[in-house]
């Protein structure tokens, strides 16, 4: 053989020796290498409500990250804000977006930035009974009702009520917990909850054999308020200033794998629901799982997440929540948008 032949059979051999080196490289998950341990501070109990969190490390997505990933339960009394500002956890989930401005501008200001929402649309609501033929409820059919609402919904039903002429003085309104039973028993002719989750208790008391009459034929209705008061994110994920700033490839990982979580979901309803139900400590049963997806899937997408991918803000539907917080008092003072949230971590994985 020729030295010019020996020496491009040698070049040919290494070519695809590098080239099957850095597909190995490639393909090689970063669970290889040492692992940092990453802990997610979940704004309420372990259900189906932070199912992507689940999905991405039941599916290994944390650990193909270099993140062995350990979730860290909510409920009562647990802020999942100031757990994350104290450094008890790496990442957080708050229910709502005001949390993260309303930490920043409190009188012992929190550092926290929020970095994506799991849901683009707030599901808040005011939910009552009706026929399945009846049209839906509108704000005015508050009037002449009683309001059972949390001790927390004070200045959302102001607001609503000064944008659609509504009288509140022809409004009763009772303080109830955050369930359906006042509707049920008929104590309340509507009352406040998430449509991804309460609605489900209403329909499964309307199925029973024997159910009261004033409940048997009826259906749940809902005004969520999104729809009729102000655009908000739900489930809104977040970290300290310091760690975006200290280990931006972290937050880049961590984004990346909880992103993938949620397209699984959409892609794969029937299998997330068995895979949620069975993980370890979550407290929601397949059906209830089966229901919450028909909701709660859809709004983990919207126009935005479908030009930029799942989990993206925009910085004027925050605008406008600060501007709401400001006009009822909740806040002293509006920031810059970029001051407590960024996209600059989202993966751009669209559906």
């Amino acid at each position: 053989m020729e030295d010019s032949e020996v020496m491009a059979s040698h070049r040919a051999r290494f070519s695809i020796a590098l080239a099957l080196l850095l597909a190995f490289a490639w393909a090689a998950p970063p669970a290889a290498v040492a692992q940092m341990e990453v802990r997610t501070q979940l704004g309420w109990l372990r259900n189906g409500e932070f199912a992507p969190v689940m999905v991405a490390e039941a599916k290994g997505f944390f650990a193909e990250e270099g993140i062995r990933h350990r979730i860290m339960d909510g409920g009562p009394g647990k802020n999942p804000v100031p757990i994350v500002g104290a450094g008890q956890a790496t990442f957080g989930i708050t229910a709502g977006g005001n949390n993260v401005f309303q930490a920043r501008l409190a009188k012992d200001p929190v550092d926290v930035v929020a970095l994506g929402t799991l849901l683009q649309k707030g599901p808040y609501s005011y939910i009552t009974l009706g026929n399945p033929s009846d049209p839906d409820p509108k704000p005015k059919d508050l009037e002449g009702k009683i309001l059972g609402m949390q001790s927390d919904g004070d200045i959302f039903f102001k607001a609503f009520a000064k944008k659609h002429g509504l009288d509140p003085a022809k409004v009763k309104v009772e303080v109830v917990q955050a369930n359906a039973e006042p509707l049920l028993v008929g104590r309340v002719d509507f009352f406040t909850g998430w449509v991804t989750n309460q609605p489900y208790l209403i329909e499964q008391e309307i199925a029973k054999p024997d159910a009261p009459a004033r409940l048997r034929g009826k259906t749940w209705k809902a005004m969520r308020y999104a729809d009729y008061g102000i655009i908000s994110y739900s489930d809104v994920v977040f970290a300290t200033g310091k760690t975006i700033r200290e280990n931006p490839d972290l937050v880049r990982r961590y984004m990346r794998a909880l992103t993938r979580g949620m397209q699984y979901i959409l892609d794969h309803p029937e299998e997330t629901v068995q895979m949620v139900a069975a993980f370890p400590d979550q407290v929601e049963k397949a059906d209830k799982l089966a229901w919450r997806w028909k909701i709660q899937n859809p709004l983990f997408t919207s126009e935005d997440t479908k030009k930029n991918g799942l989990l993206w803000m925009n910085p004027q539907i925050w605008d406008g929540m600060m501007a709401f917080y400001k006009e009822y008092d909740q806040i002293p003072r509006v920031v810059p948008t970029d001051e407590m949230m960024t996209n600059a971590f989202n993966p751009g994985i669209r559906r």
